[in-house]
């Protein structure tokens, strides 16, 4: 038995494990997926890509994945990975290769971050070899149009109609003039993007840093989907940008979801700068007619605002996990931390839109 990083021609070979290991979802294995995440993020050196796999002879059998990408942490910035995709063949489990799959990860960056579920058996796993399971992201819920996001409604459309009318009263007001006054939709992320980053980092603690470079990988060139990019202006000056994601419509025409998968405000006008974000959400969904709007956020002032504007606070499934040999009691006090949905696998795994 072999644990090794990756190899680039060792690619294909990867694929064909990948497309038995999740037969339920061909994404996983899709060849403009894989590039796109292990080749083409702007912090992957395809020398040393951030895989790792079991063999057994020359049969692929596991696999250790994560994302690159830097992490401020106090004043300074520092090399970090996602864990992402630990997965083991069935017939090999409880052989010790997720230990050692994973083991072999912290040699190439001792500073790893997760979300897992409580599903998951791997939290247990990393717990094992030192990481913290320190708290979890906390999730918020809009209602908008029950009809669209209750599947058991949604099928019947008369009940549907139904549903959407009875909730009428309790349904934000549509206001088209939301977009018009500071909210801007932007194709991609300029210069500008990193000035805000500049500005408004010293506002946390730890946090995934938000480069335009990352940024666009991230939600531009990401193949099979499409992200609407909001941006604040004050002044004709960047202050704050969401990232929403909607789902696909389901094959009786509803849209079951949609979700604010990131949202950075500038230091200057905090409140302001997310109400004008969250105004400018709820109406692009509220236009599209989502069954409800969802973020995960762990940032005592973001959350503060998604209740003012009736987001309810609903059962999460994700559970933060850290591993570092210094500055740990930063990193295990989830009051220093800024996590969005996007800094999580939750936005990478979503089904395409496209």
């Amino acid at each position: 038995m072999l644990i090794k990083q990756l190899e680039l021609s060792e690619k294909n070979e990867l694929l064909k494990f990948l497309r038995t290991a999740y037969a339920d979802n061909p994404r996983m294995s899709d060849v403009s997926f894989w590039n796109w995440h292990f080749l083409e993020n702007p912090y992957v050196d395809v020398n040393n890509l951030p895989v790792w796999i079991a063999k057994d002879g020359d049969e692929i059998v596991g696999q250790l994945a994560a994302t690159p990408f830097k992490l401020k942490v106090g004043d300074e910035e520092k090399r970090a990975m996602w864990i992402l995709d630990l997965i083991v063949r069935p017939d090999y489990r409880r052989k010790g290769l997720g230990k050692k799959l994973a083991a072999a990860a912290e040699k190439y960056c001792p500073l790893g971050l997760g979300i897992n579920t409580a599903e998951q058996h791997s939290t247990a796993l990393l717990e094992n070899l030192g990481w913290t399971m320190f708290g979890k992201v906390p999730r918020y819920n809009k209602l908008l149009y029950p009809g669209e996001a209750l599947r058991e409604i949604s099928r019947i459309k008369t009940l549907r109609r139904f549903a959407n009318a009875v909730f009428a009263p309790l349904r934000p007001r549509s206001n088209p003039h939301a977009l018009e006054k500071n909210l801007r939709r932007a194709e991609k992320f300029d210069s500008s993007f990193d000035d805000l980053w500049r500005e408004s980092a010293a506002q946390w603690t730890c946090a995934v840093v938000r480069e335009t470079v990352f940024l666009n990988w991230q939600y531009v060139n990401q193949p099979g989907k499409k992200y609407d990019i909001l941006a604040c202006y004050e002044n004709e000056k960047l202050v704050g940008y969401a990232v929403l994601y909607f789902r696909k419509t389901d094959a009786d025409g509803a849209l079951a979801k949609a979700a604010i998968t990131d949202l950075i405000y500038h230091s200057s006008k905090p409140i302001e700068t997310i109400d004008e974000l969250l105004r400018g959400s709820l109406q692009i969904a509220l236009e599209r007619r989502a069954g409800a709007l969802v973020t995960d956020a762990l940032d005592s002032l973001i959350e503060k605002r998604l209740k003012f504007f009736g987001f309810g606070r609903v059962k999460s499934p994700l559970q933060l996990l850290v591993k570092s040999n210094e500055r740990r009691e930063i990193l295990e006090d989830t009051n220093q931390w800024l996590v969005t949905r996007g800094d999580s696998d939750t936005s990478v795994f979503e089904q395409p839109n496209l």
